[in-house]
C-alpha cells in the first residue's frame, strides 16, 4: 500500500512540476535603443542590433541555427527558440544571430563589440566547441571587445554567432547571490567592425585648467594584431571647435618586438577655451589617427567637452561656480522605457524646465544614447559603479573598473559616482571606498549607506545616507520619482487563506468528533466502519496540515521585499523569477515535496516500530498531535487584519516544540525509539547547515548591517 501511495505522489510531483514548467513565466522586457561611443571614417562596420533567437542551451542553439542555414526550417515547438530583439532589457541563457561578412573584409581583423552587457558571456561563431570559442568576458554594462582573426568566418556565407549569459560576479558577489538564474542582459549597441592590424583603443581624457587655458591629456593604446613590425607610425591628433582645428599634434611610435600594445599619449593646449556648461553645452571634435608606411590608417572621432567639477565646503563646484543640485533618480524599469520610446531629448529637456539639472542612474550605468543626450543638453548625470549589499571579503578591486571609468569621462555630463551602496564598516570596506574615490577622479565619488552611523573613510560630505526615497546634503538633493511602496504580489492570497481556515476548521472538528483509534488497529486488514471514517478524516488533516505549512512557505516567498528601496536594484533576479510564477503551482509543488518527505520519513521509521505497521496509518496515527495546525491557517487567514506575517510562521515552530514530549512519549508508550523520526529530518536540516556555513560571510554582513 505505501508504495502504491508512494509512486502516486511521485507521480504528482512530476505532473506539478510539468505544469509549472509549462506555464512558466520570464520576466518581461522591452527592446532598446542604443548608442554608439565612437566614429571611424576607416573602419567596416556592421551593426548586430535586431532579431536574435534565444534557446535554452548551446546545443538547441546551434542545431536549430545550422539546420536553417541548410533551409531546413520545420523545428518543432520545442527546439525553435523564440525571437528576441536586442539590445533588450529582458534576460536571455543563449542567444544567436546569423549574418553575412563582405568578401572584401577578409584581409582585415574583425573586432566584436558588445556593449551594456550585464552578466557573463562565452562567445561562439560557427560552433560550439571549445576551438570555435573566440573570447568570453565578465560584463558589467561597459563596452567588452573581442578580437576575432578573419580565417574564422566564411564570406558569403551565413556565419552563426552564439552568445552564452551567466549571472554577472556582481551578482554572485551580492548578499547571499547565486549563479541562478543562468541569464544575462544585453542592452547596448553590438557591433563587428573590420579593421586594420594596427588600432586605436578607446582613449582616455583628462583635462586641467590655467584661468582660461585646457590643457588636454589623451592618453590611449595602439594594439597590433600580430603585425607590429609595419611600423613605425605616425599618430596625429587634431582638436576641432566646429569650424577650425584650434589645437593639434602628431608624434611617431617606433615597434617593439613581440609588443602587442604600446601606450600613446598627446597633449593639446587650447588657449581662451570653451567651457561645457548647463547653459552652454559647447562640445570640441576629437579626432585622432595612425597611421603607416604601407598605407593602412586607423581614425577615431568624438566629441569632447571641457569642464571642471570639485566639491567646496560642501557644495559642488562646476567651472568654479557654485551649483545648487535638484536630482531625480531613474530606476531601471523608467530608464529602459524612456529608451525604448525614443524620448530622451525631450525628456531631458522637460526636467530642465522644472529646474532638474542632475539625472541618477540607479542600478545600472547610462548608454551612450544618455550619455551623448545629456552633453547635447547640458544635464549633469550621476552614475553608479556595480557595488552594492557585498560583503567586505568579496570586495572588487576598483582597478578593475578603470575600464569603464575611463569610458564613460569622456563626457562631461558626467560629474559624479556612487562607489558603493549598503557596504560594511569593517576596515576593508573603507580601503575599497578611499581606492574607488582615487579610480573616479577627477569626477566625484560618493558612498551610500543605510546608517548614518556607518564610517566609510570617506569624508562627511561624501558619505550620504538614504533617507527613504531621497538622499541629500548641503549641495541639495535627489529624490526617486516613484517612491518604494509595498507590494503583496499573490494578490489571491487573502481568498486563499481565507478558504483555506474555514477548511481546516471543518477537518479538525470531523477528526476531533470520529471515534478515537489506537495503535494496534494500524494493522487491521478488515477495519470497521468507524475505523474507516476516522482514517478518513485523519488522512485529510494530514493533507491539510501539508497544505498549510505550504501555503504559508509560498506566501512568504511572494513576500521577500525584493523592491523594498528603489535605491538598490533587483538584488536577487531569482526571486523575482519565482515572484511571477502561479502562486498556486508553486503551493501545490511544495505541498507534494512536504507530503512526500513526510511519507519517506515515516517509511523509514515503520519496519522499526513494534508490529511494522503501514506507514500510511502511522502518518494517520502521529497526526493526532497536530491538531493545532487549526489555530495557524486561522492566523494565517487574518494576515489581511495586519496579524504579522511572523505570528503564524513561530507560532508553528513553537507549537512543534512545545507537542515534542508528547510525540516521542507516543512512541516511548508503544515500545517505539523516536530517534529514527529524526534520519529524514536530520539530512535535510544538514543541507540547510552546510548552505548556510557556505554563506557565512553573508551572516556576518547581516548581523553588522543588523546590529546598525
Amino acid at each position: 500500500m505505501f508504495n502504491r501511495r508512494l509512486m502516486i505522489f511521485i507521480v504528482l510531483f512530476v505532473l506539478t512540476l510539468g505544469a509549472l514548467w509549462w506555464y512558466w513565466q520570464r520576466p518581461g522586457g522591452e527592446s532598446l535603443h542604443a548608442g554608439q561611443p565612437g566614429i571611424s571614417a576607416t573602419r567596416f562596420t556592421q551593426s548586430l542590433n535586431g532579431s536574435w533567437d534565444e534557446f535554452s542551451s548551446l546545443r538547441q542553439a546551434w542545431t536549430t541555427e545550422s539546420e536553417r542555414v541548410k533551409g531546413k526550417n520545420d523545428q518543432s515547438f520545442f527546439t525553435a527558440g523564440r525571437l528576441l530583439t536586442l539590445p533588450s532589457s529582458e534576460r536571455a541563457t543563449v542567444v544567436s544571430k546569423r549574418f553575412q561578412v563582405p568578401g572584401e573584409w577578409s584581409s582585415r581583423t574583425m573586432l566584436l563589440t558588445f556593449n551594456g552587457v550585464q552578466g557573463h558571456a562565452n562567445v561562439y561563431l560557427n560552433g560550439i566547441t571549445s576551438g570555435q570559442k573566440v573570447g568570453e568576458f565578465e560584463g558589467s554594462g561597459g563596452a567588452d571587445a573581442l578580437a576575432i582573426p578573419p580565417k574564422a568566418f566564411h564570406y558569403g556565407e551565413d556565419n552563426i554567432l552564439v552568445v552564452e549569459l551567466a549571472g554577472s560576479s556582481d551578482q554572485r558577489a551580492m548578499f547571499l547571490g547565486s549563479t541562478w538564474p543562468k541569464s544575462g542582459r544585453i542592452v547596448g549597441d553590438i557591433r563587428l567592425e573590420a579593421v586594420v592590424d594596427t588600432i586605436f583603443t578607446p582613449p582616455q581624457v583628462m583635462v586641467t585648467w590655467n584661468e582660461t587655458t585646457a590643457q588636454v591629456t589623451l592618453k590611449t593604446n595602439l594594439v597590433h594584431h600580430g603585425f607590429s613590425q609595419e611600423g613605425p607610425w605616425t599618430v596625429y591628433g587634431m582638436i576641432s571647435d566646429g569650424s577650425a582645428g584650434v589645437a593639434e599634434q602628431m608624434i611617431t611610435v617606433n615597434s617593439k618586438e613581440e609588443a602587442d600594445s604600446q601606450p600613446v599619449t598627446l597633449n593639446f593646449t587650447i588657449p581662451n577655451a570653451h567651457r561645457w556648461s548647463m547653459q552652454a553645452p559647447f562640445l570640441y571634435q576629437l579626432h585622432i589617427t595612425v597611421s603607416n608606411n604601407q598605407g593602412d590608417i586607423d581614425d577615431l572621432a568624438l566629441p569632447l567637452g571641457l569642464r571642471s567639477i570639485a566639491l567646496a565646503p560642501g557644495k559642488w563646484v562646476l567651472n568654479d561656480q557654485e551649483i545648487p543640485i535638484k536630482g531625480v533618480a531613474l530606476t531601471p524599469q523608467k530608464e529602459y522605457g524612456l529608451r525604448q520610446a525614443g524620448e530622451l531629448d525631450s525628456w531631458l529637456k522637460s526636467e530642465q524646465k522644472k529646474g532638474i539639472n542632475l539625472v541618477y542612474f540607479i542600478g545600472q550605468l547610462p548608454d551612450e544614447l544618455w550619455l551623448q543626450a545629456a552633453d547635447r543638453t547640458g544635464m549633469g548625470l550621476w552614475v553608479e559603479l556595480p557595488v552594492e549589499l557585498i560583503p567586505s571579503n568579496r570586495l572588487p578591486q576598483p582597478d578593475g573598473f578603470q575600464k569603464i571609468i575611463a569610458e564613460k569621462m569622456l563626457h562631461p555630463s558626467i560629474w559624479a559616482w556612487t562607489v558603493g551602496k549598503g557596504l560594511d564598516a569593517d576596515a576593508l570596506t573603507q580601503t575599497y571606498f578611499r581606492q574607488s574615490a582615487k579610480a573616479v577622479q577627477p569626477d566625484l565619488a560618493f558612498a551610500l549607506k543605510t546608517n548614518s552611523a556607518v564610517p566609510t573613510g570617506l569624508p562627511a560630505e561624501q558619505s550620504l545616507t538614504i533617507q527613504g526615497n531621497k538622499i541629500q546634503g548641503a549641495w541639495g538633493q535627489v529624490t526617486v520619482e516613484d517612491p518604494a511602496t509595498p507590494n503583496v504580489r499573490w494578490v489571491r492570497e487573502p481568498m486563499a487563506a481565507g478558504i483555506w481556515a474555514l477548511l481546516m476548521i471543518v477537518l479538525g472538528w470531523m477528526s476531533i468528533r470520529s471515534v478515537p483509534w489506537r495503535y494496534k488497529e494500524i494493522s487491521q486488514k478488515k477495519p470497521r466502519r468507524r475505523l474507516r471514517k476516522a482514517w478518513f478524516w485523519d488522512g485529510l488533516f494530514v493533507f491539510g496540515r501539508v497544505g498549510t505549512l505550504a501555503g504559508l512557505i509560498t506566501s512568504g516567498l511572494f513576500r521577500i521585499p525584493i523592491h523594498s528601496s528603489l535605491w538598490f536594484s533587483h538584488l536577487w533576479p531569482g526571486i523575482e523569477l519565482l515572484q511571477i510564477q502561479s502562486p498556486w503551482l508553486i503551493w501545490t509543488l511544495l505541498g507534494v515535496l512536504i507530503m512526500l518527505a513526510r511519507l519517506l520519513q515515516v517509511g523509514v521509521v515503520a519496519p522499526h516500530l513494534p508490529n511494522a505497521p503501514h506507514s500510511i496509518g502511522l502518518v494517520y496515527w502521529l497526526e493526532r498531535r497536530y491538531r493545532w495546525v487549526v489555530f495557524i491557517a486561522i492566523s494565517w487567514a487574518l494576515l489581511p487584519w495586519g496579524v504579522p506575517f511572523y505570528i503564524p510562521i513561530l507560532g508553528y515552530i513553537f507549537l512543534v516544540c512545545v507537542f515534542l514530549p508528547i510525540r516521542i512519549r507516543d512512541i516511548r508508550r508503544i515500545g517505539g525509539h523516536y530517534l529514527p523520526f529524526l534520519w529524514v529530518p536530520g539530512i535535510i536540516t544538514s543541507g540547510l547547515l552546510v548552505w548556510v556555513s557556505y554563506h557565512f560571510a553573508d551572516w556576518v554582513y547581516l548581523w553588522h548591517m543588523v546590529r546598525r
